[in-house]
């Protein structure tokens, strides 16, 4: 069972199905696919998205972390942190982080991103590596922010809706933390 990950002002848990609204809510609007490569979100998608997170936490050994990043104050869904192992004896995760576009700017993606790392490490693993579009500025912020080395640019690596992206990756190592 995964323990809810408290921070300064955000609590991180499992998704529940009662979240589906909440990510709905902020994920449909352009300005937080934009970087992303999906298909502008439906209901449809948001529900088997959530679904489909509910039937991984189950999985043994755990390997995929899709959770809920709410307000501790409101209990109000504001993000989502991301946690995928790729192999546990090579010690590598990818993270990821996202936030309800109307409150960027607040550090809330860094505060997430520092709770997937803290997340990843505390299971073991040795490197964590983060992705973005190149031209998504705010992420490429919040790698430097969370200590992350940047590695290089992978060359048109993402076909998303008809276009071939470059994607930014960083990472970052345990004894660095």
């Amino acid at each position: 069972m995964f323990e809810p990950i408290e921070t300064e002002r955000l609590r991180i848990r499992d998704v529940v199905l009662s979240d589906r609204d909440a990510f709905y809510a902020y994920m449909r609007r352009e300005d937080y696919w934009r970087h992303v490569p999906i298909e502008p979100p439906t209901t449809a998608w948001v529900e088997t998205l959530v679904r489909n997170c509910i039937q991984a936490q189950d999985r043994d050994p755990r390997t995929h972390y899709f959770l809920a990043a709410t307000l501790k104050e409101s209990g109000t869904v504001v993000g989502e942190g991301i946690l995928r192992i790729e192999n546990f004896h090579h010690g590598q995760a990818e993270v990821g982080w996202g936030v309800d576009n109307g409150l960027i700017g607040r550090g809330l993606g860094t505060e997430i991103g520092r709770a997937m790392l803290q997340l990843g490490f505390s299971l073991g693993l040795h490197r964590l590596y983060a992705r973005c579009r190149v031209q998504n500025t705010a992420s490429l912020r919040i790698m430097a922010k969370l200590g992350m080395s940047e590695e290089g640019t992978l060359r048109e690596n993402v076909n998303a809706r008809g276009e071939w992206w470059s994607s930014a990756q960083w990472s970052v190592l345990r004894p660095e933390k």
